[in-house]
Parts: C-alpha cells; structure tokens; sequence
C-alpha cells in the first residue's frame, strides 16, 4: 500500500487543478459514507485509540523517570498518538476511496471539466 500525504498525489486526481480535486474527494467521499457509512467509525476509532495509547506512553514514561512538568509531557504523548492515528485513518480512507473516485471521474466529467 502507498502513502499518499496530500490529495494530489493520488493518481485518479493528479491531473486535477486544485479546485477539482477537492470537489472530487468530496462527493467520492459523499458517495463512499453514503454506501459503508462504518468506514468513518473505524477511522474515528485509530484515532482515539493511538491518542489513548499516546497519552498511556506520556504517563508510564513520567511514572518511572520522575520528570518534571508530567502533564505537558502526557499530553506530548496525547498528541504525538493522535498524529500517527490520523495519519493511519486517512491512509486507510484513501484506500477505500480510490474506486469512487474513479467512479465520480468517469460519470461526472463533463460537470468537472467546466470547473475552473
């Protein structure tokens, strides 16, 4: 699988102008939570979860080295898991967008071709 840190460097919308990509995703999107509506649970959920496991690695880390300023640390952790858990949730997202994409690309391109 290959990590794709921007829309633009998805091949079904690499040859879009900006404005169209974002249009694009959206009603792929759109059509994608229309059809498995749990895809977004099970995004939400990496999240959480790597915040929560974040913020457990911030604490066990303050429990046996005695630092000072603990919370600032917990939540360093809080949000270092929230980073990698969203990074791991738009992957899988974007992973199971692709076919829509192509779907709205191919029924919607005279609509997309007249935006600017």
């Amino acid at each position: 699988m290959k990590f794709y840190f921007v829309n633009s460097q998805i091949p079904e919308l690499a040859g879009l102008t900006r404005l169209r990509r974002k249009l694009v995703y959206q009603c792929a999107l759109e059509a994608l939570l229309a059809e498995q509506s749990s895809i977004m649970k099970i995004c939400s959920w990496w999240m959480f979860g790597s915040i929560l496991i974040g913020v457990l690695a911030g604490w066990l880390t303050v429990a046996g080295c005695q630092l000072s300023h603990p919370i600032l640390l917990v939540a360093a952790g809080g949000f270092a898991g929230g980073i990698i858990g969203n990074f791991i949730g738009v992957q899988f997202l974007n992973a199971r967008l692709r076919p829509y994409l192509r779907r709205v690309l191919e029924k919607r391109k005279d609509e997309i071709a007249r935006i600017r």
